[in-house]
């Protein structure tokens, strides 16, 4: 098993050229792949990291929060998703009539167990679920967007989701979330925690999995 990490926090590492342009650049890791998803073709990436052998790709990202119940510096392990982006590549078969995985659960339920159990280390409280609603990277959401999404169902939002999740399983990875409260929705951000905070809970997750 081989884990890819995004990030936008991720440390540079060395672009491939794939059919879908170039991926966005990854770093090698002792246990795989870090990237930060840039603004490459998301396909590109994915279709990179499959050549490489990954097999789970888990998302570390510094999102909002919509629910009362969560504070700046909490964390949480999403356990379902609203997407709420548009005009995305999210299939790599859109000249074969359309892909489509089956979307229930919304994460890998091995995944989120890891990074919960792991996530105690580091937070007093970590949520072991909720809605992520995903918007686009291109700005953040504003207050009445906040308000919307949150009365949709979610309780954080974040940017980076979508379209990785639909295209991670095409390929038949295993997907989940860590995500931290960086901020309130609709507000400028408060605490973004970088790249050696989430790799503490990434890598005592990831040393979850392995088979013994």
């Amino acid at each position: 098993m081989t884990l890819a990490v995004l990030c936008e926090h991720a440390p540079t590492g060395e672009a491939h050229p794939t059919p879908y342009g170039v991926s966005a650049p990854l770093a090698a890791q002792a246990w795989g792949f870090a990237c930060a998803p840039a603004y490459a073709d998301p396909r590109a990436t994915l279709h990179a990291l499959h050549e490489r052998g990954v097999t789970h790709v888990w998302l570390a990202e510094n999102v909002a929060a919509l629910s009362p119940l969560l504070e700046v510096g909490d964390w949480l392990i999403p356990d379902d998703y609203i997407d709420g982006t548009r005009g995305q590549h999210y299939t790599f078969f859109s000249e074969q009539a359309g892909g489509y995985v089956q979307q229930v659960p919304a994460f890998d339920p091995a995944s989120r167990a890891a990074l919960l159990s792991a996530a105690v280390a580091v937070a007093p409280r970590p949520f072991r679920r909720g809605v992520y609603a995903c918007v686009s990277r291109d700005r953040l959401e504003t207050p009445a967007e906040a308000l919307f999404w949150g009365r949709a169902g979610a309780h954080i939002v974040g940017r980076t989701l979508s379209p990785f999740l639909t295209l991670a399983r095409e390929r038949q990875m295993a997907v989940a979330v860590l995500a931290h409260i960086g901020r309130m929705g609709g507000e400028p951000a408060a605490v973004a925690v970088q790249w050696g905070s989430f790799t503490a809970v990434l890598e005592a997750a990831w040393t979850q999995t392995q088979p013994t």
